[in-house]
């Protein structure tokens, strides 16, 4: 599958981070993580998995947080 450049991408990268160690932080496997980043459609429940473990990083960065919308997935 082609990678595309998507807002999620954006924020993981900006944070150093790979597809897998911010899988990791959730209960996602790396391939559920990296399908919903390349912008395949994604369960409500996926997305807050993912949105919580953004938030839970950016806060260890002293970032401020960010919401579902500002990550662009796409929603089932």
């Amino acid at each position: 599958m082609e990678e595309k450049e998507t807002p999620l991408r954006s924020i993981r990268e900006g944070l150093g981070i790979s597809q897998e160690a911010l899988a990791r932080r959730t209960s996602l496997t790396t391939g559920t993580y990296r399908r919903a980043e390349n912008g395949l459609p994604v369960k409500y429940s996926t997305a807050q998995e993912i949105l919580h473990a953004i938030n839970g990083i950016l806060k260890e960065h002293d970032k401020p947080e960010v919401s579902l919308e500002d990550i662009g997935l796409t929603l089932m």
